[in-house]
C-alpha cells in the first residue's frame, strides 16, 4: 500500500479500495507545507512553485533531502515573472544537470524521446546547465547488437546533442554501465562494511521454493531475510571460493521514505522495503545501484522519468540515505498510453523514432509534438524552429496521469511546419540557411529519392502510377540530375506555392505524373484519337512560346504568359472549356483528367517543357492529317 498525499482547500481524507493510493488534505514533504498552483482553469494538473533552492550542508541519510524540501516549501512564488524563474522547484540561474538514461535493449520509441527532451529542456534553460547520455547495458541477455548506435543516432536526429556522453567522454566517465563494474563493486563493498547489505547465497530453487510456501501461507512473498544470519566472515569465505551469490541491501533498516515528488507531491510507502537485491551474482548490479552510484558520481540534480519509477524511487532513497549522500530532485512523468487508453507497447513500429525518421518528419515537428505530451510550450506567432525556441518556449508544467498518443495532432503539426516553409517569403522565418536545409533535407529530397526508386522500378509506389504511364518512364529534362540544385528547386517548386500548400509524393505519382515524367508519345496518341485539341489554342501557345520575356515573373510572382495566352484567346472569342482541354491535352497528356490549372502547370513545367510537349502534339497532328 502507498501513501501518496496532496493539498487540497477543504479538509478531508479519502481512502480508494481500487487504488493503492491514499489521498489526505495536508502534503507533507518531510513536515513541511507545500503550495501549489493550478496552470489554468482547466487544467487538473499544477505546478509547483518554490522558492530557489538554498546551499544544503552535506549531511547522512534523507537529512539532506529534508532541509532542501524546507528550503522549497518554506514561500510559495506565486503566479508572477517569478514563478517563471522556477524549473522544477530550482531557480533557472543554478545549474541542473539532467541525465537520459535509455538502456539498449530496443530502440527509441515516442516515450524514451519524450523523456530525453524533457530532461534535455530542463538542463539547456538553466544557467549552466548539463545534459548527460548514459547507456545502461547492464541487463546483458536483453541487450539488442545494433540499438547503442540507433539510439545515438536517432537523438542526434532528433537534435538533441548531449555535453557528456558514451561517445564524446566528460568528467564523470565512462558513461557506460558496463565500463564501471568496479565502481559498483566498490561501492557495495562499501555497505557491506557498514553492515547495511549482506551477501546472499539462496538459488532460485530456494527462492521459488520460499515464494510458494509463503503464497500458500497467505503472507507476503517479499524476500524473508534468509541469509541475513549468516555470519559475515562465512559469508566473505564463501564468497571467496567462488560461490554463486547476490549481495542484498538490509530494506527496513532506513524505515519508509518519503520524498516529494516535482510533479506528483508528497510519496511514502506504506511498508518499508524488502531486501532488494543490489549485485547480481555475475557481478552486475541492478538498475537501483547503478543508477544511484551513477547519478551522485555524475552529479545529477533532477532525474525525470516515467511515472512507473515512482514506486521503485523509495528503494533509491534507502540507497542515498545507506551511502550518506544528498538525493536529486526527482520528477515522474505520466506514461503514455494508445488513443482507447492501453498501454503503448514499446515493440510497437508505429512509436519506433525510425518510423518517424523514414517518413520524413521534421525533427522540431516531432520534438513539438511529443513536447506537448504531458506538457506544453508557450503559445507563440512563429515556428519554433530551432531547439533553442523549444528551450524558451517550454513551460516546464507537467500533467499528472496517462497521456493518450493523437497522431493527428503530429501530422497538423507537420503541415504547419511545411507550410510555413514552403511560403515564398514569410517575414516570421528569418532564418534563411536554417530554412532551406529544412526544405531540401525533409521536403525535396524525399521526393527526389522516391522518383528515382518509381523511375527504376524499385519502389511499391509504382501502383500509385495511372496504367498509362507504368510503361514508359522519362524524368523531364529538369529531373534528369536528380542530386543537382535544379532538380531541388524543380520539386519545391512543384511542391509547394506563394501561398503555401504541399504536394505529397503520393498525390504527385497518382495526379499528376506529368510533372515528374516526359509525357510518353502513345498517350498523345490515344489522348488525339478521342480528343481534337483547338488550332486556335495550340497557335496562341505557339506565339508566347516564341517570347521568351512572357516567361518572366510580374511583382505579384505570376508569369506574363497567363495573362498574354488569356488576352489573345479572348479576343478570338475561345469557349474556355476549350481552352482548358487544349492546354491540359498537351501538359498533362490527356484532356479529360484532373491537373493543376494552366497557370500552375505554365509555372511548374516551364518554358522548356512546354516547348517540347507541344512540338510533340503537333507533330502528332500532322502525322494524322498526312495519314
Amino acid at each position: 500500500m502507498l501513501l501518496f498525499t496532496r493539498a487540497t482547500s477543504r479538509p478531508s481524507t479519502r481512502t480508494l479500495s481500487t487504488s493503492a493510493y491514499t489521498t489526505s488534505t495536508s502534503l507533507l514533504c518531510h513536515h513541511h507545507t507545500a503550495r501549489w498552483t493550478p496552470i489554468c482553469s482547466r487544467s487538473r494538473s499544477y505546478h509547483k512553485v518554490q522558492r530557489p533552492i538554498e546551499p544544503v550542508a552535506a549531511a547522512s541519510g534523507l537529512t539532506a533531502l529534508a532541509h532542501r524540501n524546507k528550503a522549497l516549501e518554506k514561500k510559495g512564488v506565486g503566479r508572477s515573472a517569478r514563478a517563471e524563474s522556477m524549473i522544477l522547484g530550482q531557480d533557472r540561474r543554478l545549474p541542473i544537470r539532467a541525465r537520459f538514461a535509455p538502456s539498449p535493449t530496443g530502440y527509441l520509441h515516442v516515450g524514451s524521446l519524450r523523456t530525453a527532451l524533457f530532461s534535455y529542456l530542463a538542463a539547456k534553460a538553466s544557467k549552466g546547465g548539463a545534459f548527460i547520455l548514459r547507456l545502461e547495458d547492464t541487463d546483458q541477455k536483453r541487450l539488442v547488437h545494433d540499438s547503442e548506435d540507433r539510439l545515438i543516432q536517432d537523438l542526434k536526429w532528433a537534435g538533441l546533442q548531449w555535453d557528456e556522453g558514451p561517445d564524446c567522454g566528460g568528467p564523470y566517465g565512462p558513461y557506460k554501465q558496463s565500463l564501471r563494474l568496479d565502481i559498483y563493486e566498490s561501492h557495495v563493498q562499501t555497505l557491506l562494511d557498514r553492515g547495511h547489505a549482506y551477501r546472499c547465497f539462496c538459488t532460485s530453487e530456494q527462492l521459488e521454493n520460499q515464494k510458494r510456501e509463503l503464497h500458500e501461507a497467505g503472507k507476503s512473498t517479499a524476500y524473508p531475510g534468509t541469509c541475513r544470519t549468516v555470519d559475515t566472515a562465512e559469508a566473505d569465505m564463501r564468497a571467496s571460493r567462488g560461490d554463486a551469490h547476490v549481495v542484498r541491501l538490509k530494506g527496513d533498516t532506513f524505515g519508509r521514505p518519503k520524498f516529494c515528488d516535482a510533479v506528483y507531491g508528497a510519496f511514502q510507502k506504506a511498508h518499508a522495503e524488502e531486501d532488494f537485491v543490489l549485485l547480481k551474482s555475475d557481478g552486475f548490479p541492478t538498475y537501483h545501484l547503478a543508477c544511484v552510484v551513477d547519478d551522485h558520481l555524475m552529479k545529477i540534480t533532477h532525474v525525470i522519468r516515467g511515472e512507473e519509477w515512482l514506486i521503485s524511487t523509495p528503494k533509491h532513497l534507502a540507497l542515498y540515505q545507506a551511502f550518506g549522500w544528498e538525493p536529486p530532485t526527482f520528477a515522474h512523468v505520466g506514461l503514455l498510453s494508445n488513443p482507447d487508453g492501453t498501454k503503448l507497447s514499446k515493440r510497437d513500429d508505429s512509436v519506433d523514432i525510425s518510423t518517424y525518421r523514414n517518413k520524413y518528419f521534421f525533427p522540431v515537428a516531432l520534438l513539438n509534438w511529443v513536447g506537448n505530451l504531458g506538457s506544453s510550450f508557450k503559445s507563440v506567432s512563429y515556428p519554433l524552429l530551432r531547439i533553442s525556441d523549444l528551450i524558451n518556449a517550454f513551460t516546464f508544467h507537467f500533467t499528472r496521469g496517462a497521456i493518450k498518443l493523437n497522431a493527428k495532432k503530429l501530422d497538423h503539426i507537420q503541415d504547419q511546419y511545411r507550410n510555413a516553409l514552403l511560403k515564398a517569403t514569410d517575414p516570421q522565418i528569418h532564418e534563411n540557411e536554417l530554412k532551406e536545409c529544412m526544405i531540401r533535407e525533409y521536403i525535396t529530397k524525399p521526393v527526389l529519392q522516391e522518383l528515382r526508386l518509381v523511375t527504376n522500378g524499385q519502389s511499391d509506389k509504382m501502383q500509385l502510377l495511372p496504367e498509362s504511364w507504368r510503361d514508359e518512364l522519362i524524368l523531364v529534362p529538369a529531373l534528369s540530375d536528380l542530386e543537382s540544385s535544379s532538380a531541388q528547386e524543380y520539386i519545391f517548386g512543384i511542391a509547394g506555392t506563394a501561398r503555401g500548400g504541399y504536394m505529397t509524393v503520393d498525390s504527385l505519382l497518382q495526379r499528376h505524373p506529368y510533372l515528374a515524367w516526359q509525357v510518353p508519345e502513345n498517350m498523345y496518341t490515344q489522348s488525339l484519337a478521342s480528343y481534337t485539341p483547338d488550332q486556335r489554342v495550340i497557335q496562341a501557345l505557339e506565339g508566347a512560346l516564341e517570347k521568351r520575356e512572357l516567361w518572366e515573373y510580374d511583382g505579384q510572382g505570376k508569369l506574363h504568359i497567363t495573362d498574354a495566352v488569356r488576352t489573345t484567346l479572348e479576343n478570338e472569342s475561345i469557349d474556355k472549356l476549350q481552352v482548358y482541354n487544349t492546354l491540359r491535352l498537351i501538359g498533362a497528356g490527356r484532356h479529360d483528367v484532373a491537373s493543376q490549372d494552366s497557370e500552375k502547370m505554365f509555372m511548374s513545367l516551364g518554358r522548356d517543357e512546354w516547348q517540347r510537349r507541344t512540338d510533340t502534339v503537333k507533330k502528332l497532328l500532322r502525322g494524322g492529317n498526312d495519314a
